[in-house]
């Protein structure tokens, strides 16, 4: 399911993305060293799908939300988890050469984020065309996958967001980890940090500053 968030600072840019998901979900494997294309990534690893939704290099950060734009009807059966799209990112050169050669077909939609130094890149796969859009990396932002959250809540929690960050418009990083754990209006259903009875929950919160 998954929030993410973006926001520039003085240094470069904090990515944060919390893991909203099934409480029953194997326990992910917390960050960890390994390598795609012979070059050193960390990221955290989902032992169900063997894939990740948030890593990072020296020199990009990409992060992994369920759903494009609209809730969709799950197949039986996809190529392989969209978890692994992540890594599957670092086996090109650069944002353009992966969205230009990567074979999207027969995997579940996703929105995926890339973050570099000076750029942005947001990709919505819905399933049969990707949609592409570059983002101003001057501004920040926020996603919620549209698979848990319906319009309405996304559209209020893009409001504590904006909200949030007039109130700190040069965040620590503590600022921003205590607003993935606390942000929303009494309402743990969907508050940043949400949980929808016993089976849904937010698992893990994962914070890269670059």
């Amino acid at each position: 399911m998954y929030t993410a968030t973006f926001i520039p600072s003085s240094q470069g840019y904090f990515l944060t993305h919390s893991r909203d998901e099934q409480a029953a979900r194997p326990t992910a494997l917390p960050p960890q060293i390994g390598k795609v294309n012979g070059q050193a990534v960390v990221y955290p690893r989902d032992p169900q799908g063997k894939g990740t939704w948030i890593v990072t290099d020296a020199y990009s950060t990409v992060c992994l939300l369920n759903g494009a734009f609209v809730p969709h009807q799950r197949k039986d059966q996809y190529k392989h988890s969209r978890e692994l799209v992540p890594l599957h990112f670092f086996n090109y050169p650069t944002v353009t050469e992966f969205y230009t050669n990567y074979n999207f077909q027969d995997i579940e939609p996703f929105t995926l984020l890339c973050a570099q130094a000076g750029f942005l890149t947001e990709l919505r796969w819905n399933g049969e065309r990707l949609f592409i859009c570059e983002m101003d990396p001057r501004l920040p932002h926020i996603w919620s996958s549209v698979t848990l959250y319906p319009a309405e809540v996304i559209e209020k929690r893009e409001d504590w967001f904006e909200q949030w960050c007039q109130k700190h418009p040069a965040p620590t990083v503590a600022d921003v980890r205590l607003f993935h754990l606390t942000a929303g209006e009494g309402d743990s259903q969907n508050s940043i940090r949400m949980k929808q009875g016993e089976t849904l929950l937010t698992l893990r919160s994962c914070l890269i500053p670059i």
